[in-house]
């Protein structure tokens, strides 16, 4: 049986200020009931700002400048140039974002949140929209929905904060749920099953699904149909498995070949051990972090520490360079002990390693343009003003970026430039050792080998050693040398990547595995 049309866009264009220069050309697509649609790209490509434009979300300044999208069920136009027309949001349209936090209120209890949703969209009294509220808690597969309705965002794990912004989306009872890039900073267990309730969500409510990723693993796993977009254009558009399978255009070609993450060479490491840690634990309260971890890491080695989310693996890698204290146990750097609370020493450590965080514009002051925070660390450590300037120039230079970026501030780079940034800003006080807390997790796939041809590159010059956090195992597989699992604060396998990739001991690190979304399917 056929599939009706359930949106049609025709040859939209958006522009901010002047609207001969538009971000998104011409752009024309269907919508089908009942399937899932895919819109691929590259960050910058277009692609949220089409579906903010869809429904109603443009930031501002920007603005429909030619163009229409129609529900064709009803006749009636959700989207077209120089008209006011009312948002779809809540009459048949739904979405769903990225990060649930900056989504969610922090001080309002989740279920009264999705209840709020009901009430307004629904007409519910207060009454009933707790138990439509509870149903979709249950429906989304939240654990003990009714005890889970009376708790707060930060209470509940990436994952379930996800599953209640999908919960918020289904309070409306769209026909048509946009998803934008929901699963991309998650680890793979907990975007397999957030991949997962979404296919059955959509199933079994027919609802046709925008789901806007960079992933093209997680097209193949989830999407019946895809849309690639560069530069505000749809280049290429088919079913999924011609698409991946047989790609025409040459940009889709080369985002398949960007996943394909061959290995890094082996630079070579030395025998002798920059770190090394003995039955390190940490607690907070009652709550157990790290339980008892021992761990050597060699001058020179890339270590990859692999974890879900809550394993422990931040907490560790802090723990490793004197950010945090260790409960108990000991952990030495070059055979010097690691200890917090004496400030020379650690003066002295923090010299030589440093913290590279996964998001660049939270570790950035936007008030201070790159050049002034680069020149500030470089100054710290005793440069003088004018090596400082020359030093600020050189750095950003060396991490791929240009003099003149001096002058412009964190707000004006896209995402990986700022992550050079603050790679460039970790590299100015000379260090030896850099802990990379999920420091390519929220990039496309493209901007991801990018920062890590620069990573080995920078390694390779300077004589880095590194210790990779993600949840990535492809991206951290092909960069690493040596991985490390972690469960619940436990260290439940390590060895040499290609052993571990190859013949994992544990169930574990198995499951870890066969989550990726390439083998979804």
């Amino acid at each position: 049986m056929a599939k009706s049309t359930l949106l049609k866009v025709e040859g939209l264009e958006v522009s901010f200020g002047n609207p001969s220069s538009s971000v998104v050309h011409g752009v024309s697509f269907e919508l089908k009931s009942g399937e899932i649609l895919a819109l691929v790209g590259e960050s910058g490509s277009g692609k949220s700002i089409t579906c903010s434009a869809l429904a109603g979300l443009l930031p501002p300044g920007g603005h429909i400048t030619s163009g229409r999208c129609e529900h064709v069920p009803s006749g009636e136009l959700w989207a077209r140039a120089d008209s006011d027309f009312r948002a779809p949001l809540g009459r048949g349209l739904s979405l769903v974002f990225q990060d649930p936090m900056s989504s969610l209120n922090p001080s309002m209890r989740v279920g009264w949140q999705v209840a709020e949703s009901i009430i307004v969209h629904q007409g519910a009294s207060k009454s009933d929209a707790r138990v439509a509220a509870t149903r979709l808690l249950d429906e989304v597969e939240i654990p003990a929905p009714a005890e889970a309705f009376d708790k707060y965002p930060h209470e509940l794990s990436g994952g379930q904060k996800q599953r209640i912004m999908i919960a918020l989306a289904l309070a409306a009872k769209p026909e048509v749920l946009i998803a934008d890039e929901p699963t991309t900073a998650l680890d793979a267990t907990v975007q397999k099953s957030i991949l997962a309730l979404l296919a059955k969500l959509q199933k079994e409510r027919g609802m046709g699904v925008l789901f806007i990723t960079h992933d093209l693993d997680v097209v193949g796993a989830i999407a019946d149909r895809v849309l690639v977009m560069k530069k505000g254009t749809i280049v290429e558009a088919g079913e999924v498995a011609a698409v991946l399978e047989n790609p025409q255009h040459p940009y889709t070609q080369a985002l398949l070949n960007a996943r394909n993450l061959a290995r890094f060479e082996d630079a070579g490491f030395s025998p002798d051990v920059l770190i090394d840690a003995r039955e390190v634990t940490k607690t907070f309260g009652d709550f157990t972090a790290i339980d008892g971890v021992s761990l050597s890491i060699c001058k020179g080695e890339r270590i990859g520490l692999i974890g879900e989310s809550g394993s422990g693996k931040s907490t560790l890698g802090r723990m490793l360079i004197g950010m945090l204290a260790p409960t108990s146990g000991a952990i030495a750097f070059d055979g010097i002990p690691v200890d917090p609370n004496h400030r020379a020493s650690m003066d002295a450590l923090r010299k030589r390693a440093q913290l590279v965080f996964q998001d660049p514009y939270s570790a950035l002051n936007p008030k201070l343009t790159v050049g002034s925070a680069l020149r500030e660390v470089l100054q710290h450590n005793g440069a003088s003003h004018s090596d400082a300037a020359s030093g600020a120039v050189r750095l950003l230079e060396e991490v791929g970026l240009q003099a003149s970026d001096a002058e412009k501030y964190p707000g004006e780079f896209s995402g990986g430039q700022r992550q050079r940034i603050v790679i460039a800003r970790a590299l100015a006080v000379e260090p030896e050792f850099l802990v990379l807390d999920e420091s390519v997790a929220a990039l496309d796939v493209q901007i991801q080998r990018d920062i890590l041809n620069l990573l080995a590159d920078v390694g390779q010059k300077r004589a880095l050693t590194y210790l990779f956090i993600s949840h990535d195992l492809d991206v951290v597989a092909s960069f690493c040398n040596r991985l490390i699992i972690l469960q619940n604060g436990r260290v439940v396998e390590r060895g040499e990547t290609a052993q571990i990739l190859q013949h994992p001991s544990e169930a574990y690190t198995a499951e870890l595995l066969a989550s990726r979304p390439k083998n979804l399917r």
